[in-house]
């Protein structure tokens, strides 16, 4: 693990130790007496402690009697210290520490740390009943409450120990996957899980075979497991779940969620996060941005489109299939179960007709339309839901709109985008598209996504946008919207049915005339043909010029060989 710079932040009232803690730290640890009111922050040899990736540093406070000290907003762990010996010292843990604490919406982790245990001289308390007693119901009324410990500043008792535990906290978080309240594991990790789950179930049958376990162990920790192992695994599992589900040939994601919060109950919370790490997650549970690097170089301003690939419309329809034939809402649902963020793929009801549930054609429209818009959403919305695979593997770029050459293959395409601009634009969402827009219908394998504008919004959004936003134009006659964009253009009739003019500009696309009379019933006009030609993207002359600098460059190089003497190597 590469270095973390790790800041730990004591607090506690006027007289628990603070001060003195640190300074029996300094003196243990750097060979330094010292005693002050107050340190300055020292960072901590990394060599002393059971996580030397962390360069910790140690920082003291002092404040008003009722007052969080500021330096709480840099802390990463929390050490709240109270005096053993004083009951008051105690009370003033709920009732004002971890009060104002909450109040004011600090999220770190906080160990709760008993000192001047050396003052209670009784040897059978050390077995830290006492300080269960104490943190027992901290942690039903403050979720960021992981631990307590006790410990003699004066006699250098369990003072290390407190840093490993603040070090542990950091590295391995307990909060964001298991509620000592309730003592399950969270909704954030069960989301995580999930996604794991699906990426190492290679097959895509729903469980994990011996094989895709094995693999998984070997993937993450670099660690054979054997059929002892197997069979131990899934004996720990039976005892938890009380059923022998996963004591077959296979181990269920119930059963993967069970084996990781029994890891935790039993304190090898680092196992979860190990795995976690190795799959992107960072502590918030949320993919680190690395994994979604652009990857795709294509000219958007010459119109030039990205869809989905071979590969990933054959994952998706894996996932699909897991389902049957059709999708319901709940199992929509479920697949973007380990999604983190807000999304805004297309909603069912967006497709057309509108139906509750949708079939595998109307499941890859969504993807394929969504994709359109946004590539780089699209990707990470796979990756969250389990799909392993590169950016550059998952899309492909499409021709460009710009020239002759490149419009007459926009028959290749699989995605199209129609957008119809009208004076009453509501009139038409109410009376046709149910209020929603865009909406996405298939036909002969092609995704077409509709969209509504209102004269303004056309002029905000589609002339201020690249080339590549939209396909058709539909234009009522009496909007007075122009466009300088080489746009096919139609005329858009709010009194006939949007789809049957809709459809009409679907069947020209999907005919196999001459793609002259194709691009101009499509709306291009003669203009417009004759600047697309005038654009075309690799003329005769640059042809030639090309061939004339080739011939070059290879007869230079024939007579530089030909005529320099080669020096003999030793």
């Amino acid at each position: 693990m590469k270095k973390r710079d790790f800041k730990v932040v004591v607090i506690g009232d006027s007289g628990v130790g603070k001060s003195t803690f640190i300074s029996a730290l300094i003196n243990e640890s750097l060979n330094k007496v010292t005693h002050v009111n107050q340190h300055q922050p020292i960072q901590l040899p990394p060599e002393m402690f059971n996580h030397p990736e962390c360069n910790t540093t140690l920082i003291d406070t002092k404040c008003q009697p009722n007052q969080i000290p500021e330096q709480v907003k840099i802390a990463d762990v929390i050490l709240l210290m109270y005096s053993i010996d004083d009951d008051g010292s105690c009370e003033r843990l709920k009732k004002f520490w971890l009060k104002e604490l909450k109040e004011k919406e600090f999220k770190q982790p906080i160990i709760i740390v008993g000192n001047k245990l050396d003052l209670m001289g009784v040897e059978d308390d050390r077995d830290y009943c006492r300080i269960f007693k104490v943190i027992k119901q901290l942690v039903k009324d403050f979720s960021q409450v992981e631990m307590g410990i006790e410990c003699s500043s004066i006699k250098f008792q369990g003072i290390q120990d407190v840093i490993n535990c603040a070090q542990r906290s950091y590295l391995y978080p307990l909060a964001p996957l298991y509620s000592l309240v309730n003592k399950t594991i969270t909704e954030g990790f069960k989301k995580a899980l999930t996604r794991i789950f699906r990426i190492c179930d290679r097959d895509g049958d729903g469980v994990w075979s011996d094989q895709e376990l094995e693999r998984f162990q070997k993937k993450v920790f670099k660690r054979h497991l054997d059929q002892s192992d197997i069979a131990g695994i899934k004996d720990m599992i039976e005892e938890e779940l009380k059923d022998d589900s996963n004591k077959k040939n296979y181990i269920t994601l119930q059963g993967f969620m069970t084996l990781q919060k029994r890891g935790i109950e039993l304190m090898k919370v680092q196992i979860s996060w190990t795995i976690l790490r190795f799959f992107y997650y960072k502590d918030d549970l949320t993919l680190d941005e690395s994994l979604f690097q652009d990857e795709l170089i294509f000219d958007q301003e010459a119109g030039q489109t990205v869809e989905l690939s071979d590969i990933a419309q054959q994952k998706l329809k894996s996932i699909f299939q897991q389902f049957g034939q059709t999708l319901t809402q709940a199992q929509f649902d479920y697949i973007f179960y380990p999604v983190m963020y807000q999304t805004s793929f297309p909603l069912l009801q967006q497709y057309h007709p509108q139906s509750q549930d949708i079939n595998l054609t109307q499941w890859l429209a969504l993807w394929n339309a969504f994709s359109f818009f946004n590539y780089k959403d699209a990707y990470k919305l796979l990756s969250y839901i389990g799909i392993d695979i590169k950016m550059s593997d998952a899309f492909k770029e499409q021709n460009k709109k710009d020239s002759w050459s490149s419009v007459q293959k926009i028959i290749e395409r699989r995605v199209f985008h129609i957008a119809i601009i009208t004076k009453n634009k509501q009139k038409i969402l109410e009376g046709q598209f149910n209020n929603i827009s865009p909406r996405i219908t298939t036909i002969n394998s092609k995704t077409y996504v509709i969209s509504i504008y209102d004269e303004l919004q056309a002029e905000q959004q589609i002339e201020k946008r690249r080339l590549s936003i939209i396909d058709f134009l539909m234009i009522e006659p009496s909007c007075s919207f122009q466009t300088v964009q080489l746009i096919p253009i139609t005329f858009f009739y709010d009194k006939i049915s949007v789809w049957n003019q809709v459809y009409k500009i679907i069947e020209v696309l999907n005919s196999q005339q001459n793609i002259i009379l194709l691009l101009r019933t499509f709306g291009y006009s003669e203009v417009q043909i004759q600047q697309l030609k005038q654009k075309n993207s690799f003329s005769i002359i640059s042809f030639t010029s090309g061939i004339v600098v080739l011939i070059g460059l290879i007869s230079g190089g024939y007579y530089y060989f030909r005529y320099k003497p080669f020096k003999k190597t030793k």
